[in-house]
């Protein structure tokens, strides 16, 4: 039964516990009018319809309200109203709204103001930052559909930019001439370019110079004499030998380290586990309590976790180099088969990654002044390593960059290549 009313304006924040935090909503100050029920509790409906009830029995939660809050009087020293409007108030029950009318109390209430700023960098008027102002635009760019499709777009912008062509790039790759790119002209320095000649019964390919020298030899003999270079770049059984041991001992003394490293850790995992079994016969005896016994068992957790990690990585297998060293061997010792036997994408990479330089050319010649220093010293004839037992390589040996070796430049080719 309805005793009294009142219009009163009372602070509502709701309190929630969530993955072990609390959390407060701040509903707000509420305006409207408390109504008082009975001997437990008193009605509030706001001006927005909003209906909550105060309780003073926490046993006792009505239903068909927005939310029920619980307040104790026990301390109560004042007007019961006046207590009711500042006193902390428990939250037993609260109707969240949707999400749909949380979005929908956004609507055409977010402005786009932004801030601004004086010359002294001091805010003048609160708003967005640009660089807020910036995202959401580009966040509502997503929500509308476009004005134009996206391949009229490319298509526009092609046609300002003055290109031709539409979303396909033009293709300098000409498969006929895959050295074009790495050619001097011997005569005047001049870039080596190539093309196509008609025959009486087909076209031949050539390589010439830009600048109407007379250097031109047709792309098979030019590639003849780049693989002649390449022959040339022939890596000793001598040092294929001890270059093979030094990586392989090496690899050798990286997986004992390995392996050391994994037993300690294994004999560190035992005992970590050993103290967690004597704190926990600590605990059975009585010896600790337990707050002391959770912090024993959380820090040698912590350090479990680490060792445990550790072991994890050292056990995982690694690829051994063996295989990459054959391979990369076998390579050396075939560079001008491979050259011959190439694409023109296999041509380009080899050439690239041996010769540093561009091959100077001409009609009876072809050579470079310097290749990949790493192959130059692989294929010297080192006198050094002459005397090394095959299985004994020693990695401080004599594999010096400084020996003299037969070097590239100037060789030539036979007459007739």
């Amino acid at each position: 039964m309805s005793l009294f009313k009142e219009n009163v304006i009372i602070e509502l924040t709701v309190e929630m516990l969530k993955y072990g935090n609390s959390i407060n909503f701040f509903l707000g100050n509420k305006n409207g009018e408390i109504t008082k029920f009975s001997d437990f509790g008193y009605s509030f409906v706001t001006d927005t319809n909003e209906n909550y009830f105060f309780t003073f029995n926490n046993n006792k939660i009505p239903n068909d309200y927005d939310g029920v809050f619980y307040i104790d009087i026990k301390n109560l020293k004042e007007d019961i109203v006046e207590f009711i409007k500042t006193c902390k108030k428990t939250c037993l029950y609260y109707n969240f709204p949707s999400s749909k009318k949380i979005i929908d109390t956004w609507k055409n209430n977010f402005k786009f103001k932004e801030e601004i700023i004086d010359e002294n960098k001091k805010v003048i008027v609160n708003g967005l930052r640009p660089p807020q102002i910036g995202a959401l635009h580009s966040i509502l760019a997503h929500w509308h559909e476009s004005l134009v499709d996206l391949a009229t777009f490319n298509k526009v912008q092609n046609v300002f930019k003055g290109k031709r062509w539409y979303n396909t790039k033009p293709n300098h790759k000409n498969c006929d001439f895959p050295m074009r790119d790495f050619l001097t002209c011997e005569i005047c320095g001049g870039q080596i370019t190539g093309s196509k000649s008609t025959g009486r019964t087909k076209k031949y390919a050539y390589y010439h110079c830009r600048n109407k020298c007379q250097t031109r030899v047709r792309v098979e003999d030019a590639h003849i004499k780049i693989a002649s270079i390449l022959c040339g770049l022939q890596i000793s059984q001598n040092i294929k030998e001890l270059f093979t041991d030094v990586l392989r001992n090496s690899e050798a003394q990286i997986n004992g380290d390995r392996n050391n490293q994994l037993k300690l850790k294994i004999d560190l995992q035992k005992s970590l586990k050993s103290q967690i079994e004597d704190a926990e016969d600590l605990l059975l005896s009585r010896s600790i309590d337990k707050d002391r016994f959770d912090r024993i068992i959380e820090r040698i957790n912590g350090k479990l976790s680490v060792v445990e990690d550790d072991i994890e990585i050292l056990r995982t297998k690694k690829d051994s180099v063996n295989g990459y060293v054959d391979s990369g061997l076998e390579l050396l010792g075939n560079l001008d088969e491979f050259f011959l036997n190439g694409d023109y994408n296999g041509k380009r990479i080899l050439a690239g990654s041996i010769f540093t330089e561009k091959l100077i050319f001409g009609n009876e010649s072809c050579r470079t002044t310097k290749v990949n220093e790493v192959i130059e010293v692989l294929t010297r004839n080192i006198k050094a390593s002459e005397g090394i037992k095959k299985r004994k390589a020693v990695k401080n040996d004599s594999f010096s960059v400084n020996v003299p070796g037969a070097g590239v430049e100037p060789a030539r080719f036979p007459t007739g290549v």
